[in-house]
């Protein structure tokens, strides 16, 4: 559970997120996140939603290649 792949592939989604949603959006995604999770639990689903809702766009290409996929994706 604590292996590098688990927290570096972790660290390259959220930085692929803000590359794609830009940082304006990027930093609110970060507020709404927290706002609605301080204290509580979340799971994967919930923040592809938080992240496709806040920036209206449908990130589902980027979560499948840096999140979901079998190994790590090439740099673009």
């Amino acid at each position: 559970m604590s292996d590098p792949p688990v927290y570096g592939r972790g660290a390259m989604v959220v930085h692929k997120v803000r590359e794609a949603v830009g940082d304006e959006t990027f930093f609110g995604i970060l507020r709404t996140w927290t706002r609605r999770h301080r204290h509580g639990n979340a799971d994967t689903r919930q923040f592809v939603a938080v992240c496709e809702n806040e920036s209206g766009k449908d990130l589902t290409g980027l979560f499948d290649t840096w999140l979901f996929g079998e190994r790590k994706p090439s740099r673009r």
